[in-house]
């Protein structure tokens, strides 16, 4: 297994090739980040190469893309977390869920747990303050924006350090009621560290996840503002699970991977004329709970095209320059220097 890495890497979509960036100034993995309102990237939480006790970490740091330079201008966490997902909404920045150990309790890994508690990030004052808490403790879990009112957080563990139980269930965030609700239709398969990314406002396409999935499935929200609560509504909403398009499984199944929408030329068009909608799914690993077989990080790029509602070939996308797992993906504005 790769330790936490320090290295930043970005797809520059103007001449179709990867760049690499300048290091993060901590070695972080079970990280995760997000866009802030001025187009810089924030990276929040995971823990160094001390490991998920000793190394979790409660600092965040931010990357301006003009002056391409990491600095630590945003307040820790609240409570310090690796696993858990980050989403932009109405120019805050939430932070969902996790793993952490418990108030007070000594650096030993009996005492973590699974979080249910999010934290909300104010570039304004620059502080975190408590958001409304998870229904379900979630670990491994994506959070998926979906407009400037909704954002969802899709399956995870409930319980990485006891009887965990992969989840089925997506939660949904009202940022007008200020709290989280569980939908009434479930995922096809639980999945923890899948990929997530939005093909639209009701439409979630999820790929892979734990124990090294290759399926994928589009999960369709009911009508956003309607109820939709599992303990508020008929058995209707079930029904829409039909409406959703099939989406044939990956060549080879992955964890510990992430997922962005991003356009990307047709398929009989080059960088950088980025037309079509599509979605990347980077990096993650390949294994099972078999201790006798190695665990394979992936820097191969899957493409789904959303029009075609198809795979592309996995040589349509260059591959990432260091293969890894439990990173943050994000997508940015850019700067390449040099480059014709």
């Amino acid at each position: 297994m790769q330790d936490p890495l320090d290295v930043v890497e970005m797809f520059d979509t103007w001449h179709g090739r990867w760049v690499t960036c300048p290091s993060m100034l901590a070695r972080r993995a079970g990280c995760s980040a997000a866009l802030l309102p001025d187009g810089c990237l924030l990276v929040v939480g995971g823990y160094d190469e001390r490991g998920i006790v000793e190394g979790l970490l409660p600092t965040c740091e931010v990357f301006d893309p003009v002056a391409q330079r990491w600095s630590i201008d945003a307040a820790e966490l609240s409570q310090p977390r690796w696993g858990h997902g980050c989403a932009p909404l109405r120019g805050l920045i939430f932070t969902v869920g996790g793993c952490s150990l418990r108030p007070g309790a000594q650096p030993r890994e009996a005492f973590m747990e699974t979080l249910r508690s999010c934290e909300v990030y104010d570039p304004a004052s620059g502080k975190w303050t408590p958001a409304a808490d998870l229904n379900v403790a979630r670990a491994g879990a994506r959070v998926v924006g979906l407009n400037d009112r909704y954002m969802a957080v899709v399956g995870g563990c409930d319980d990485v350090f006891g009887r965990a139980e992969l989840l089925p269930t997506v939660e949904l965030f009202d940022a007008d009621a200020g709290n989280w609700s569980i939908l009434d239709m479930q995922l096809s398969t639980p999945r923890t560290t899948a990929a997530a990314a939005a093909l639209n406002d009701r439409q979630i396409l999820i790929v892979g996840g734990a124990p090294s999935l290759s399926s994928a499935e589009v999960y369709h929200l009911p009508p956003l503002g309607e109820q939709h609560s599992s303990d508020c509504c008929d058995e209707e909403p079930h029904t829409r699970r039909a409406e959703a398009p099939t989406v044939y499984e990956m060549a080879e199944g992955r964890m510990g991977c992430q997922a962005v929408a991003l356009d990307l030329p047709s398929i009989d068009k080059t960088f950088p004329l980025c037309n079509q909608n599509c979605v990347v799914v980077v990096g993650g690993e390949n294994g099972d709970e078999n201790l006798d077989t190695s665990i394979r990080q992936f820097s191969s790029v899957m493409v789904y095209d959303v029009e075609a509602q198809s795979w592309r070939s996995e040589k349509s996308f260059p591959p990432i320059p260091t293969p890894r797992t439990a990173m943050a993906l994000v997508v940015g504005p850019g700067l390449v220097s040099g480059q014709p």
